[in-house]
């Protein structure tokens, strides 16, 4: 059992891992409690010119939750540093994350997410009036007790508004999920920032899924610049998640607008609250029996009216029976113009289908180009290993920024098709490499790739799977499927790569 802190803390097992450290359960001794003893690990292969980044930031962490005072933060006991590493001994809450808590239970009903919002809400304001944005709002980072305060952790990745930055080079911190669309699209640290992550938390509160988590990181932040999500919420807890995921800043619902939200919310009547959060699926029409209920909340049967008498309808009307239907054709083809034809083009699915970069189309899984069927090594960002027929070896470097020589970086990957539990045809190999080609080349030619006149100097691989990897398979007593495509970057010429190609 390891000591630290000169044998005052014992750490008895390790609680979660995460991008910047462990964190234990811990044991003092001398006062007699249990503790909670987060530990700062650095890949070992982060360039000595960084570490003293993390360092900072660790100690930052320390430094702004033990400074602010508020129930609903995290209280800091103790920093230790020794034998090179650093300790931030803090409160124990034993309680699951929000996370946990609305996969476990479901969504939160209205009073409890006034409730948790009014209690997240402080705590941001307690960070803002001492100059400091958390930066990371997340349903990850929420301890729900079962009673008592709910708790906002990991101020790890914190910004002080008046400190220059700390964020290692080429480092993108955080959960894109979560992050505001200003932020993304990059400039300074604001308040802005947290509340709209505010929103993005209370969002997947209320609705047990998140705003705009999609498959891949890229389709997220897309989700992110371009969205406006509309939540089942409604009343003043609807207000207050629209209001703060307005993506104007300016716009943006502010802490004054959304405590009188929450404060309205709280006090809602009981049959108000009934109304807050709209079913699902429409209430079908027949008389009903028994109450419904819509989040642990009672419901009273509709009132079935008898139907009005008939009457005969003016010429005007047959008309515009006639009429509406062509102009309601019309607004679709026009919705189609202006917004989804747009997005489809955001997504890659239109646009040149290759260029002179791109390599010959591999094929991935069972019978094709490259057998490996595991694609673990695949969610890292750099790899040691060039795309080529029947290579095996596919190994990634688990590190920070791509600073370590790599051969290849990941491109890009996205779905060829959504349903992946359904029995879908195979397209065919050379349908599939229209669209691998197309969405590889389009995030290649775009400013994600570093570089000028990137095709002379670099190359491209797509890679799309074997119609063995796209049909459907029972694991586990789950139905999958391999429908992804697969795009990879690196030099035309084959030589190393020391930094990274792809920027945040």
């Amino acid at each position: 059992m390891r000591e630290v802190g000169n044998r005052r803390y014992r750490l008895v097992r390790e609680l979660g891992r995460g991008g910047m450290g462990a964190v234990w359960l811990g044991q003092d001794t001398v006062l007699g409690r249990e503790v909670a003893v987060k530990e700062l690990l650095l890949p070992g292969n982060v360039p000595d010119h960084e570490k003293a980044v993390y360092q900072e930031r660790v100690l930052r962490e320390a430094r702004i939750a033990s400074q602010l005072q508020d129930p609903a933060v995290v209280t800091v006991y103790d920093l230790i540093s020794e034998d090179g590493q650093t300790f931030i001994v803090m409160e124990l809450i034993k309680a699951p994350t929000l996370d946990d808590l609305v996969e476990r239970d479901g969504p939160l009903d209205v009073k409890a997410a006034a409730t948790l919002a009014m209690q997240l809400l402080n705590a941001l304001e307690a960070a803002h009036s001492s100059g400091v944005v958390h930066r990371d709002v997340k349903p990850g980072n929420v301890m729900v007790p079962g009673k008592g305060t709910a708790k906002l952790t990991d101020f790890g990745i914190a910004q002080s508004i008046d400190d220059p930055r700390l964020t290692a080079t080429g480092t993108l911190i955080g959960s894109p999920a979560y992050m505001s669309p200003e932020r993304l699209a990059g400039g300074e640290a604001m308040p802005a920032w947290d509340l709209w992550a505010l929103g993005a938390t209370l969002f997947y509160a209320t609705e047990g899924k998140g705003a705009f988590e999609r498959a891949t990181t890229s389709a997220t932040i897309l989700a992110v610049m371009n969205e406006r999500p509309r939540p089942r919420a409604t009343g003043p807890l609807g207000e207050l998640i629209t209001g703060l995921l307005e993506p104007d800043p300016a716009r943006r619902l502010g802490t004054a607008g959304a405590h009188r939200l929450i404060e309205r919310a709280l006090h809602s009547t009981a049959s108000e609250l009934t109304q807050q959060i709209k079913p699902v699926e429409p209430a079908p029409a027949p008389v009903i029996s028994r109450p419904m209920t819509v989040n642990s909340m009672v419901m009273a049967p509709p009132v079935i009216l008898p139907p009005a008498p008939r009457k005969r309808r003016p010429i005007a009307l047959i008309f515009s029976a006639t009429l509406i239907p062509l102009l309601l054709v019309g607004a679709l083809v026009l919705l189609y113009i202006t917004v989804f034809k747009p997005m489809f083009d955001n997504l890659g699915l239109t646009g040149p289908e290759s260029s002179p970069a791109m390599e010959p189309v591999l094929t991935l899984g069972p019978g094709g180009d490259l057998p490996y069927d595991g694609l673990r090594a695949f969610q890292k960002d750099c790899l040691t290993w060039t795309p080529a027929k029947g290579v095996r070896d596919i190994k990634s470097e688990d590190e920070v920024g791509c600073y370590k020589e790599h051969d290849t970086e990941v491109l890009d990957t996205f779905p060829a098709n959504f349903d992946t539990e359904k029995d879908v045809p195979y397209p065919g190999t050379a349908e599939l490499t229209k669209i691998g080609g197309t969405g590889c080349t389009r995030v290649f030619l775009s400013s994600k790739v570093i570089g000028q006149d990137k095709e002379k100097t670099l190359r491209y691989w797509v890679i799309i799977p074997t119609e063995a990897a796209w049909k459907v398979r029972e694991e586990n007593g789950y139905r999958r499927s391999s429908r992804i495509v697969h795009c990879f970057v690196g030099r035309k010429d084959g030589s190393k790569l020391v930094e990274p190609l792809m920027q945040s």
